[in-house]
């Protein structure tokens, strides 16, 4: 029971990555303050984990509803021992043709949400001796065709996560990130079969991932058995990141000069 006795805030709880590891967690002992802007899906969920969770609703784009979940955890459990900032939205668009108010708010949710959040669970995380684990991704990690707010915002989410670990380590507090590949959600249902297939053959194991990979991670990264790990960002993609992008080319040449 790797988190017996702990209180963890997950946003972006109802679904997903975010209920995998919720689910995952509470498995294992810990309480859950589940955070999500679906107030449906999230009753239906907080109803499964059972006496295991509390349900809060909040549009993280809303700053300042970044901040008052923690107060309403702190109120509802009195303490907050592990912060897991997993809410997050894309969108569509190069720079040229992307809607200012389109970047604002993917900053304001991907990006933003996660500096109020951190800033507002540190105190009690410093008493606890806690950690923070932000869902960031592998596209914060390079550049995708027509994601540049996502690309941009997850890059900052990247950086933020190693100042807050150098800068509260000596307190106690650990700080990381978690970067998924194509990973198969809710989110990914709604997407092209072609699209899909194409994450599956660019990926070196040939498949996408399942949320419940991702929710291992962030759990082992939460845990007591990471106790030296900070300020790092762990690439959890199938060993996509590993590849340079270029085509296979011994197999392109072997084909070509065996004709």
């Amino acid at each position: 029971m790797r988190f017996k006795d702990k209180v963890a805030l997950v946003t972006g709880a109802a679904s997903g990555i975010g209920a995998a590891t919720a689910r995952l967690m509470a498995a294992e002992g810990a309480t859950i303050f589940a955070v999500d802007i679906a107030a449906d899906r999230l009753d239906a969920f907080v109803t499964e984990l059972g006496g295991k969770a509390t349900g809060h609703v909040a549009d993280l784009s809303d700053g300042a509803q970044a901040e008052a979940m923690v107060d309403a955890c702190i109120a509802t459990f009195g303490r907050l021992d592990i912060l897991v900032n997993n809410a997050g939205i894309g969108a569509l668009g190069k720079a040229a043709d992307l809607d200012p108010a389109m970047w604002r708010k993917v900053m304001a949710i991907d990006l933003d949400a996660v500096f109020l959040a951190s800033r507002k669970a540190l105190p009690h995380l410093i008493e606890a001796k806690g950690n923070i684990v932000t869902t960031a991704s592998i596209s914060g990690m390079g550049a995708d065709y027509g994601f540049t707010a996502y690309n941009s915002a997850k890059a900052g989410v990247l950086g933020l996560t190693r100042n807050l670990a150098i800068d509260y380590a000596a307190q106690g507090v650990r700080v990381n990130a978690v970067s998924p590949g194509p990973i198969d959600t809710p989110l990914m249902a709604h997407m092209p079969a072609e699209l899909l297939a194409e994450f599956g053959r660019v990926t070196p194991m040939r498949r996408v991932g399942k949320a419940e990979e991702i929710a291992k991670v962030i759990a082992f990264v939460a845990s007591d058995d990471a106790a030296y790990l900070t300020g790092q960002n762990i690439a959890v993609d199938g060993g996509l990141t590993a590849h340079t992008g270029q085509p296979d080319i011994v197999g392109f040449l072997t084909q070509a000069y065996s004709r």
